[in-house]
């Protein structure tokens, strides 16, 4: 008997009595191969190898062995570029992405939600404060999703963002996520509905209760029928979209939106859009009196809030960074702030560096930096300055 070391040695070889012989094996092993107009049985072992390409078929590894599927990347789009006007003078420093709700940043809580839900990778668009936007991308926790940034030297809009990063969301139907938009979307059933439709865009909406200020949507069954125009039912975009990758095509170059640029002409092309109506609390944050509200229902609603939002105290909604010893409040959101003795903070958020003298009063109000004098006294009221200095009030418009 020979000695010679066998090849992989520790690996198993089962033969058959049949194949050693030469005889063709039966069963699944066999293999067929047509000479002419007859078919012959020959071993696996004899197959001939493909005449190009690798030798192991595709699906399997090189050992033969069926290499497991991989696991699907789910992308989204996070829209965060926009200048935020409406909250002039703040976001002349901080961009609106940053803007802390309940204390955590607006981006920070989109990509936690985000990664929860089974997204790796997420596109971030900038324009207005880039560099902030990156540096807080940058301190993201280390289960945080795969980041992207797109700039945008010239503003793109909701659409034309879409369309500048279309290298990175054509390869499968992707997720469309408003960064200013206050809510805990169902992402597993809109996938779910919009895979079962094949439609090109499927959007969660929610019960549009200011059609007169939010564009309203019309929808018969389950398929939205048009933007803007009167309903018996009027429904509205809460921000969150799935849309088919085909549709990254039709969007034309330069600035554009998705409702005029994308979603209007996809009605007129006779495509579908599909939508799946939000079971839930939902809020745009587009004014500061939105933010405001937004703040008081989340309190109302006693959480649950991250561990970095800080404790909630429950018989006052108070939900604070800092011990609750000196001041008085109800429903109000504090950051790592200074609260001077027999302050009183009703209905307000205050944010991370501000200083609130002793005395203080203020109502419905938004304090985003500097300092407010010992005594002084704001109503509905955006307050801003840079760090130490006094800050400026800046009153909330009726229709803001």
């Amino acid at each position: 008997m020979c000695d010679r070391a066998r090849r992989n040695p520790d690996r198993i070889v089962r033969r058959s009595r049949r194949r050693s012989r030469g005889h063709p094996p039966r069963g699944p092993r066999a293999r067929f191969r047509r000479v002419g107009i007859t078919a012959v049985l020959l071993p696996r072992a004899l197959r001939p190898a493909p005449a190009r390409g690798p030798i192991a078929p595709r699906r399997h590894d090189l050992s033969g062995r069926r290499r497991p599927c991989r696991r699907q990347t789910l992308k989204a789009m996070l829209l965060a570029a926009g200048r935020g006007t409406r909250f002039r003078p703040v976001t002349e420093a901080v961009p609106k992405a940053l803007f802390p709700f309940c204390n955590v940043p607006l981006l920070r809580t989109h990509l936690a939600r985000l990664g929860r839900a089974g997204f790796s990778e997420v596109g971030i668009n900038t324009h207005h404060l880039p560099d902030a936007i990156r540096a807080s991308v940058r301190e993201l926790p280390s289960g945080a999703p795969k980041t992207r940034l797109f700039h945008e030297p010239e503003i793109l809009g909701t659409a034309g963002a879409l369309r500048n990063a279309a290298d990175f969301l054509s390869t499968d139907d992707f997720l469309v996520v408003n960064v200013d938009a206050a809510l805990e979307p169902d992402f597993a059933g809109l996938m779910s509905r919009h895979r079962q439709t094949g439609r090109a865009v499927t959007l969660l909406v929610a019960e549009n209760k200011e059609p007169a200020r939010f564009t309203p949507l019309a929808a018969e069954g389950d398929r939205i029928v048009s933007f803007g125009r009167g309903s018996s039912w009027p429904l509205v975009y809460t921000g969150v979209s799935i849309l088919s990758r085909r549709v990254l095509s039709r969007i034309p170059a330069g600035e554009r939106s998705l409702v005029a640029d994308l979603w209007q002409p996809l009605l007129d092309a006779g495509e579908e859009i599909g939508w799946l109506l939000h079971d839930g609390p939902f809020s745009d944050l587009g004014t500061p009196r939105d933010f405001l509200r937004a703040t008081r229902q989340a309190l109302t609603r006693g959480g649950p809030f991250p561990s970095e939002s800080g404790a909630f105290d429950a018989p006052t909604r108070i939900l604070s960074r800092i011990p609750l010893r000196g001041f008085e409040g109800v429903s109000t959101v504090v950051g790592r702030a200074s609260i001077g003795s027999g302050a009183r903070l009703i209905e307000s958020v205050i944010w991370d560096g501000v200083e609130i003298g002793a005395g203080a009063y203020l109502q419905d109000c938004v304090v985003a930096g500097g300092r407010v004098p010992p005594g002084a006294i704001f109503r509905d009221s955006v307050l801003w300055a840079a760090p130490k200095e006094t800050a400026a009030a800046h009153p909330l418009s009726p229709d803001a």
